[in-house]
């Protein structure tokens, strides 16, 4: 299975669900062009740490080899590497559960900090046969004060929804839900729900069609088990100490039923409504007591809704069709839950997360720094302000970001998350009674995009996820204050035309004047020349980045000193907008949209071009990246049209992904691309988070009729009779001392492969090569390679090769090892001496 990366870099990540981390009287609304960039707020540090995500009792770990987590001891291994890492509180591990994938999740013997648990992962990982090691990071909620006043009045329900709270929803005005509704509303679609579980509700009691509790520490389940299959909350409340030193009495939150409704609430007479009304809902609780778990857990229940056998539940009838994480943590993207998401997104399952709430008006984190919103394959979702509710706003500029809502490049859509009603729960401790309730945080805004994915997977049930997800991007509205950031337009997703029927139209605005807008300058001149192309002016001249653009029907001008004026529309501009425009990497437009002669299209700005292609749309070439595409030989080369724009891996490093491989620069390392054979062996090799590291050099011949291709920590070899395999660490060098490709061995033809004796071994075409941790690395070949496999290798008295083949002075050969010796005479025949 492709794993995204070795072992996290990243001290004490904490998982939270993305409840915001102020009250809405706290802030202030930001301010056009006050924040600052994206470059400069990533090299700030995070805000402080709960106690809660600074420590963790649980490691996970995953052998190459499937078989040999399962049966190999695992606690044995942990145990060791306690000792060579200093990590006293590992030395009695305890194996707990295993997730889908194979990787083992032990329990050390106390708590202790994340950052002795990563060094403990890092020592583990160090053993070839280990795939990777992580801390079990805990999972943990961020309660609000003050988010469950209700308001005063409330606003006529709206005709589509006889729920009484429906009228306040301001949510589903700003999105279009109630036109929506006419095309699509979700029936026939499931939204897996990972969160703090569901309470009973009316909203939601007859759409749940199944569920199971993931929760697997009995300290922190508050139902006296571990996972089991009731996944209702019991309630998140906790006593003093319960989640971990020191941790405050909590009261419940229910923020699991509150998520759950936003998505799809059902359309009755009692409280609210979802944006997804009929869809169904499979509920999957991986959080307890404070709202705190691990992260294991939570990569469990992704598996579980996509499908796949886990542990506990075993495989699910009905898998999930969209899911939802309300989630955030700082730092990289744990492996595990990569693999989980990956599945998911493979599938046809988008996965929506939240973007996180570490932010303040002045001061913007960027979202890449959180998990999962910095995971590949998921849409990242921010949140909008209610406008005017954190005190005068700017209208025309559109609706604000949220304060605390973080910000950047990673986030793919902003939705509103502010003062959203749903359902509730009126327990402090556990259910009481059934509840409508007012939350704020980008985890109020990431189910209005799962639940518009629902009504897309209704309307177009066979799109991919990639699909799905540029629906959605390309339907959203640009909004000022958002820098050109995108906020989601649930009714333009589907395409739809049809307005809704109300049982009372409204009674038709005054028509107002049109507006005249007129055109000067460089840009009046274009326009006169094109303005049957691009359509009439919407707006007058803007400045923007030292020059100016103007809107008109069909696309934007854009205008410099340095480049003149250029017309950008179509998918070429939605791609533009996506990079900010020219505020953003691109800058300014330095050609008209130009025909590349083989059906698809590309414009080329300051800082890099766009290109289209009407199989997979636009994306943006720039920096190193596009300058490694240009070299081979663009769309007309082996990569093909791209088919996603380039992206942080979170570990200071970009990709790019193509119609036939990828591009990967590295911090130092610069741009390359991995494509065909080679990419499927850095793939299984965990690309550039793995053992490999990034790529410095393209594909070469390697002199003895094969391929090649250099990483930071090896290399991998390719022929047509022996396929795609990676050279590494101890194997490659005594590979490379025999003579590499050109010697006795010749070219590999499997991967590193376990033993399951404590060591790894690898086959070449005319041999093998052992290393253990006692013996290092020894090969074994000919007649006496042969007798050893077949006495069973590592597995026989023998053990592994102490010494390679040793010629002595009667012509004979002998090789030692271990448990004895392999003694080959002249005419063929060959004797095995135990010792």
């Amino acid at each position: 299975m492709q794993r995204s990366t070795l072992a996290p870099t990243v001290s004490a990540l904490a998982l939270a669900l993305v409840l915001a981390p102020l009250t809405p009287a706290a802030a202030t609304p930001d301010q056009a062009g006050s924040s600052p960039s994206e470059q400069q707020v990533l090299a700030e540090q995070p805000s402080p740490l709960p106690e809660a995500a600074k420590t963790t009792d649980r490691v996970i770990v995953k052998y190459k080899d499937d078989a040999t987590t399962q049966a190999a001891p695992v606690e044995r291994l942990v145990e060791e590497a306690a000792e060579t890492a200093d990590v006293p509180e590992a030395a009695e591990a305890t194996r707990v559960n295993t997730v889908v994938d194979g990787a083992a999740v032990l329990e050390l013997a106390e708590e202790t900090s994340t950052e002795e648990v990563e060094k403990l992962a890092q020592e583990i990982s160090e053993d070839p046969a280990v795939d990777y090691a992580e801390p079990d990071r805990r999972v943990f909620t961020a309660t609000i004060t003050g988010t469950t006043e209700q308001p005063e009045q409330l606003a006529q329900a709206a005709a589509t929804a006889s729920d009484p709270w429906a009228g306040s929803m301001w949510a589903l005005r700003q999105l279009r839900a109630y036109e929506a509704w006419d095309t699509a509303t979700g029936r026939g679609v499931n939204i897996g729900i990972v969160d703090t579980g569901l309470a009973s509700h009316p909203d939601l009691d007859a759409k749940v069609i199944n569920d199971y509790d993931f929760v697997s520490s009995t300290a922190l389940s508050n139902d006296g088990d571990g996972r089991d299959a009731d996944g209702r909350d019991p309630g998140t409340y906790s006593a003093y100490g319960q989640c971990y030193a020191g941790s405050a009495a909590t009261n419940s939150i229910w923020h699991g039923t509150h998520v759950a409704g936003s998505a799809a609430a059902a359309r009755n007479t009692y409280g609210t409504v979802g944006i997804a009304p009929d869809a169904k809902i499979i509920n999957a609780r991986a959080l307890g007591a404070c709202g705190t778990g691990y992260v294991s857990d939570m990569a469990a229940a992704v598996y579980w809704l996509a499908g796949e056998s886990v542990v506990g539940p075993g495989r699910i009838a009905d898998r999930a069709d969209v899911i939802n994480m309300s989630l955030s943590m700082w730092g990289t993207c744990p492996p595990l839950l990569q693999d989980a998401i990956n599945t998911a997104w493979n599938r046809g399952i988008p996965v929506a997360v939240a973007a996180g709430n570490n932010s303040t008006s002045t001061k913007p984190l960027p979202a890449m720094n959180y998990a999962p919103g910095n995971c590949y394959n998921v849409i990242t979702t921010g949140a909008i302000a209610n406008l005017g509710a954190y005190g005068p706003t700017n209208t025309a500029a559109g609706y604000p970001r949220a304060p605390y809502s973080n910000a950047g490049t990673a986030v793919d859509i902003y939705a509103p998350g502010d003062y959203i009603h749903s359902a509730g729960n009126t327990g402090t401790r556990g259910p009481v009674a059934a509840s409508t309730r007012v939350d704020y945080g980008t985890s109020m805004a990431t189910p209005h995009v799962a639940g518009t994915l629902a009504l897309l997977k209704q309307k177009n049930p066979t799109l991919t996820s990639d699909q799905l997800k540029q629906k959605i991007l390309d339907s959203g509205d640009p909004q000022a204050s958002l820098g050109g950031a995108k906020t989601l337009n649930t009714h333009d997703a589907l395409y739809i035309t049809k307005p809704a029927l109300t049982a009372t139209p409204a009674a038709p605005a005054p028509t107002a004047p049109a507006p005249s807008y007129t055109t000067k300058g460089a840009i009046g001149s274009l326009y006169t020349r094109i303005k049957a192309q691009t359509g009439a002016p919407t707006s007058n001249e803007k400045p923007i980045a030292g020059g100016v653009y103007q809107t008109f029907t069909k696309g934007t001008i854009y205008w410099s000193p340095a480049t003149g004026a250029y017309w950008v529309r179509g998918g070429v501009e939605t791609a533009y907008k996506r990079h900010g425009t020219a505020n953003g990497v691109l800058r300014f437009p330095r050609s008209d949209e130009r025909s590349n002669g083989i059906g698809g299209a590309y414009q080329l700005f300051q800082n890099g071009k766009i290109l289209w292609g009407s199989a997979h749309g636009a994306y943006a070439l720039e920096g190193p990246v596009g300058a490694a595409y240009a070299a081979l030989g663009n769309e007309r080369g082996v990569l093909g049209y791209p088919t996603s724009d380039k992206r942080g891996n979170g570990a200071g490093g970009f990709y790019q992904i193509f119609q036939k491989g990828k591009i990967v620069q590295g911090p130092q390392t610069g741009a390359y691309a991995v494509k065909g054979a080679i990419r499927g062996a850095y793939d299984r090799a965990g690309s550039e988070k793995n053992s490999l590291g990034y790529p410095t050099s393209g594909e070469t011949p390697d002199g003895t009729g094969g391929v090649q291709q250099f990483f930071q920590r090896g290399r991998i070899v390719w022929t047509s009779a022996t396929g795609a395999h990676a050279l590494q660490g101890s194997i490659a060098g005594h590979h490379a001392r025999s003579g590499g490709t050109a010697g006795s061995f010749g070219y590999p033809v499997s991967d590193e492969t376990p033993t399951g004796t404590g060591g790894v071994y690898q086959a070449f075409q005319r041999g093998r090569i052992y290393w253990s941790p006692t013996t290092y690395a020894q090969e074994i070949k000919g007649s006496i390679g042969n007798t050893y496999l077949a006495l069973g290798g590592t597995r026989s008295r023998l053990g592994f090769p102490r010494t390679g083949e040793i010629s002595r002075a009667d012509g004979s050969v002998v090789q030692h090892f271990q448990g004895g010796s392999i003694t080959w005479r002249p005419g063929g025949s060959t004797r095995v001496d135990y010792r």
